[in-house]
């Protein structure tokens, strides 16, 4: 309301200073003259502020907050990255982002899960060229991979896999570890210095795990939670850097190595 009065008054001033203006302009005298330049003064320090307040004022505030939001928003983007946390929302990265977050490996790779059955599908379902070779190229450098699976004659999987009514989910576990024992015979027979393996764990994961080089400073974690009632594709993922979040890392590394020194191989037919 105020707000709305002031508006008022000033388009009042301003229109009484350019009457007043244009009435003195051209008249003789002193009081014409001193009138004039009091009109022109009072309709300019009206109008000044008035078209400030009206248009340019609400102009910078947009710009300023267009400005702020930007920075914040690059802030924020680089601040996740950079403290070493980053988070897919929109659930399980693609095949060959997959592959580059492994790619950098120097020694070893663990990955922990209840059946593994994505992992499994890139090996037999995608082009070699998005998941296979760049798995093969890490095996030629030396890499020792270990995936470890859900053990499908564990009591505590079959009573799992029941209450979430899905009991056929042991066995498709078991048909995971198969195929990924059929990739690693392939592997091995290539020759390479690195070796796949395949393990089965009496434990039940509650969350897909990804460890890249957990003995070393350049680490990293990816880990996504087994969350009831949603897919798996659709859960959250997180990506944890050694370098910028060392206690989270140890965490989930710590919970991979006691997932593998608690296994044993998966011996199938």
């Amino acid at each position: 309301m105020l707000s709305r009065f002031r508006i008022a008054l000033a388009i009042c001033v301003l229109l009484g200073g350019l009457s007043l203006a244009l009435v003195s302009n051209g008249r003789d005298g002193f009081g014409w003259s001193v009138l004039n330049e009091l009109a022109v003064f009072a309709a300019a320090g009206v109008a000044i502020p008035f078209y400030y307040d009206l248009f340019l004022r609400d102009a910078e505030r947009h710009r300023f907050l267009g400005e702020m939001g930007r920075l914040l928003d690059e802030r924020l983007q680089a601040g996740e990255g950079g403290r070493g946390l980053t988070v897919h929302a929109q659930g399980r990265p693609s095949p060959t982002e997959k592959a580059a977050f492994i790619a950098d490996a120097n020694s070893e790779i663990i990955e922990v899960g209840i059946s593994l059955r994505s992992l499994a599908s890139l090996f037999v379902s995608r082009p070699e060229r998005d998941f296979t070779e760049p798995v093969r190229r890490l095996l030629s450098r030396g890499v020792n991979i270990t995936y470890v699976v859900a053990d499908p004659e564990s009591v505590l999987f079959g009573e799992y896999s029941r209450s979430i009514g899905d009991p056929l989910l042991p066995q498709r576990a078991s048909d995971s570890a198969r195929q990924l024992l059929e990739i690693s015979r392939m592997f091995e027979s290539e020759g390479h210095p690195g070796v796949l393996t395949v393990r089965f764990t009496r434990h039940l994961p509650t969350a897909y795990i990804s460890i890249v080089d957990p003995g070393s400073e350049t680490g990293r974690c990816r880990t996504s939670p087994y969350l009831a009632g949603v897919r798996r594709s659709d859960s959250p993922v997180l990506d944890i850097a050694r370098s910028a979040r060392p206690e989270l890392f140890e965490r989930y590394a710590t919970y991979a190595r006691t997932a593998l020194s608690e296994s044993t191989p998966a011996d199938l037919p």
